[in-house]
């Protein structure tokens, strides 16, 4: 998305704009255009370019002609709540937006936030980057340290989202627009919901309940990684000096060392973590020692990178009773976990736990896919 800047002057000059004016525009559109980003002055020339009414966007962010305010209702309406349920019994509050959201969103991220250069460490949301290049990096360590960040996208606010996009040269404006389309107020009951230490260290989150990044919108993702840019950054500068290994899956740190190096302290990891504005999650930080069971983003690490035993038995398992009971019968047998699934939904959930082995160690699934394959489904 080139900007026609022998275009631009001609015009400016027509409207009689003054040289100063026409050079601080061309500084602002070449700073951008050298970062890859597409050049953006206003809200109303962003509305151009993603090709919709600009009082439309305006009222988006109830920041329009209509006087329309931004808060917890209107902003409701944008998003469509549900709740996943962790593995730990509690639950995540999805945020999915609205049809019209979303295409806007999607455009901030494809032509702008994908435009990023993100540090290596980070392995996370990326594209052509699995859990298993995560998991690489740590194979065969003598010690692996696991530290989680607190609510991490939480703690990732509008303020700071309007700091990102402003970094990246757009004007004031324009980074307050930006910030309002890809971030949104949860509801005051997922405030209230959180467990009493999440309640005490985020005191001032809970007080105040600030526009966040909501799980479901296309560009939290990707906002999160260039938030966290910094840190990745500033713990690989440590890794090369203290000589270990470094790598960030979202809200998953991993700290590993081989035959030589040095950890880190977890007072200085903190430290690092709490300057950048995120916090630790005490109760998730890990030493896994060799010799011991060793994992990172829930793949082995001792002897090469796989899927651990307990999953692939479990889904050699669901084969095994699925080709010796039939397939309705297992899932007759298997209810409580299976409820409400037909053969065809079974047979997708099962094949694409199968896909996930074999991306991870092919030659290991070369069996299960064997015995999968000799299943009746129309029995």
């Amino acid at each position: 998305m080139s900007f026609p800047i022998n275009k631009f002057v001609v015009q400016a000059k027509a409207q009689n704009k003054s040289q100063e004016f026409i050079n601080a525009c061309l500084d602002y559109a070449n700073n951008l255009s050298e970062q890859g980003y597409p050049v953006t002055f206003s809200l109303e020339h962003l509305a151009m370019q993603i090709g919709i009414q600009s009082d439309y966007l305006r009222n988006l962010i109830g920041d329009g002609k209509n006087n329309i305010p931004h808060d917890y209702e209107y902003k409701y309406q944008r998003y469509n709540y549900f709740k996943l349920k962790k593995r730990n019994g509690s639950f995540r509050e999805i945020m999915v937006p609205a049809k019209d959201l979303k295409f806007i969103q999607t455009w901030i991220l494809v032509n702008i936030l994908n435009k990023y250069r993100l540090a290596e460490s980070c392995k996370g949301f990326r594209k052509g980057i699995s859990i298993y290049d995560n998991a690489k990096v740590h194979e065969n360590s003598e010690i692996i340290l696991k530290v989680d960040l607190l609510k991490f996208y939480d703690t990732i606010t509008e303020k700071r989202i309007y700091g990102l996009f402003k970094s990246l040269g757009y004007a004031k404006n324009l980074s307050y627009s930006l910030a309002k389309i890809t971030t949104a107020k949860h509801r005051i009951s997922y405030w209230r919901d959180f467990d009493e230490n999440s309640q005490n260290i985020l005191k001032e989150l809970v007080i105040h309940k600030p526009a966040i990044l909501p799980q479901g919108s296309p560009c939290s993702p990707m906002l999160s990684n260039i938030i966290a840019t910094k840190m990745d950054h500033r713990f690989e500068a440590l890794a090369r000096k203290k000589k270990f290994r470094y790598s960030r899956y979202a809200d998953d740190l991993t700290f590993s060392i081989g035959s030589e190096g040095k950890l880190p302290s977890l007072k200085l990891i903190t430290e690092i973590i709490s300057s950048e504005g995120f916090f630790v999650n005490d109760k998730k930080t890990k030493y896994m020692k060799k010799g011991c069971k060793q994992y990172v983003t829930g793949l082995t690490t001792t002897n090469g990178i796989n899927v651990n035993k307990h999953y692939r038995k479990n889904i050699s398992e669901h084969i095994y009773y699925c080709r010796r009971y039939g397939v309705k019968n297992h899932l007759i047998r298997r209810k409580e976990e299976f409820p409400n699934y037909n053969s065809l939904k079974f047979h997708n959930w099962l094949y694409g736990h199968l896909c996930f082995i074999k991306s991870v160690n092919e030659e290991a699934c070369k069996s299960l896919l064997n015995n999968f394959n000799k299943i009746d489904w129309y029995i």
